[in-house]
């Protein structure tokens, strides 16, 4: 049939995006930390050797943020960016810790990258680009959710939280 090679192409061209795209906040965040680091002559907040305290988390939130996107694809037939969405809701895997893993996992990989270049300003960053995010999530993305998925999102929301895992002992 001919929607094979043009549905690998559309796949093709929304992960080309969705890499350049995160790439690109990515991108704006690091610089705009830096930036603001110098500019505005911020302290260092962890001097070297600590600043060494941001490998573990650095490395982890990267390898979870390749880990969860990737799981995202594979189980949910899409992709996190909006224009070509999982044809599945994910609750399995990292998405039955939180909801939210891909930018939990970002956030991590923020705060390491953050301490290791000992860059206050990526910090000071991060608190208006997690309030953004957060807004986007509850009045976007969780109610395009609930019309795709009625039951199941319902069900879903109420059994696993947005951001913090709950501690099961």
């Amino acid at each position: 049939s001919m929607a094979g090679p043009e549905y690998e192409v559309s796949v093709i061209r929304a992960i080309a995006e969705a890499s350049f795209l995160i790439s690109l906040a990515f991108l704006i965040t690091i610089l705009g930390g830096a930036g603001a680091t110098v500019w505005f002559h911020l302290p260092a907040l962890f001097p070297p050797p600590w600043n060494l305290v941001g490998l573990p988390p650095a490395i982890v939130g990267g390898a979870s943020l390749l880990y969860c996107g990737s799981f995202l694809s594979r189980h949910g037939r899409g992709t996190p960016y909006p224009r070509r969405p999982p044809k599945r809701l994910v609750t399995t895997g990292p998405f039955a810790l939180v909801r939210n893993p891909i930018i939990v996992s970002w956030g991590i990989l923020m705060i390491g990258i953050g301490v290791v270049l000992n860059w206050t300003g990526l910090f000071l960053l991060m608190a208006p680009a997690l309030v953004i995010v957060h807004v986007y999530l509850v009045f976007r993305e969780e109610p395009l959710l609930r019309m795709r998925f009625p039951a199941e999102y319902d069900a879903y929301r109420l059994r696993v939280p947005r951001w913090i895992p709950r501690l099961r002992l």
